[in-house]
């Protein structure tokens, strides 16, 4: 009798932990080497399984300084500021086949002083930006998946430009404007790779060169973003669904914090929940240095975002 009880709870126990962690026949979040794949949203996955995201991601630039209204050869007076930043992004991808598959990005993100002088200096802009593309498998292996996209980014921006406004006026141009909406298209590719040491430790890195305009206007030029991370995965060391990634990225290509084509660089955090089979739920957190087109000088920059990811 008691043999059977202790029998009875044994499978009952058993029962309790098949459910409370996804096995591998129901996970749909991809997985190399054991290794659960989590990344940071702004890269690129050399994964085709379907997903969506959705991200919101909140931020602020350092002090800064720059000259007042010009008059002639001279300013009237200088001032300093910060900036806000606001960011929402999602995307969506489409499994064709198990090669290949469609992806589209959205984003909107808005920059705007915090006070009168830095609202003055950069007015405020805001960003909608559109990425479709295809991404295909170069090589998958047991620890290693390396897969190669091409893309499309189409931004539309507008600008309320209240430093140019004043200038224009008292240069007496007629057709002063304090609005003005800036389109920029890009054009290019990249490749993708992560590599699964075992199921705690993973490098992911995300490589992409485009050609095409910024918001400033001039000639096409070169851009490109390069990033990389290191993964821990908790799970095996002690059975906690949490993931943890460091590492960062340098970026020319057109964004909310950089939009003119000039260089952000930032160091990353994220802290993952993975304890489901078919989503992660994440906070990022980064801090770097990012331009102030006005200014011509790279000041701090800290911002945090959360994220959420499904997989079907």
């Amino acid at each position: 009798m008691i043999k059977s009880i202790g029998l009875l709870l044994v499978c009952i126990v058993g029962s309790f932990q098949s459910l409370s962690q996804p096995s591998n026949s129901t996970l749909k979040i991809p997985t190399l080497n054991d290794h659960l794949y989590v990344n940071f949203e702004g890269m690129k996955s050399p994964y085709t399984n379907t997903s969506f995201f959705l991200e919101l991601g909140l931020g602020e630039s350092g002090v800064f300084s720059t000259d007042g209204v010009p008059v002639g050869d001279s300013t009237i007076f200088n001032l300093n500021g910060e900036l806000l930043f606001v960011n929402l992004r999602f995307g969506y991808t489409q499994q064709i086949k198990k090669w290949i598959c469609f992806f589209v990005n959205a984003n909107y993100s808005a920059r705007t002083g915090n006070n009168a002088e830095s609202l003055f200096i950069s007015g405020v802009n805001t960003l909608i930006s559109i990425e479709p593309g295809i991404l295909f498998k170069i090589k998958h292996t047991k620890k290693l998946s390396l897969s190669g996209y091409f893309k499309l980014t189409n931004t539309e921006s507008s600008i309320v430009d209240i430093q140019r406004y004043f200038s224009d006026l008292i240069k007496g141009n007629p057709y002063a404007d304090i609005t003005r909406d800036v389109p920029a298209l890009n054009g290019g590719g990249g490749l993708v790779a992560s590599y699964a040491i075992g199921p705690s430790l993973a490098f992911n890195f995300d490589g992409q060169l485009v050609y095409g305009e910024t918001l400033k206007r001039e000639s096409p030029s070169m851009q490109y973003f390069v990033s990389s991370n290191v993964s821990l995965n908790f799970k095996k060391w002690i059975n906690l669904p949490i993931t943890f990634i460091v590492g960062g990225y340098a970026n020319t290509l057109t964004n909310v914090f950089s939009t003119e084509g000039s260089l952000t660089s930032s160091f990353m955090t994220k802290l993952a929940y993975t304890g489901s089979d078919s989503f992660i739920l994440s906070i990022e957190t980064q801090s770097g240095r990012t331009p102030i087109e006005e200014t011509n000088n790279r000041v701090q920059l800290k911002a945090i975002s959360f994220a959420a990811k499904f997989y079907f």
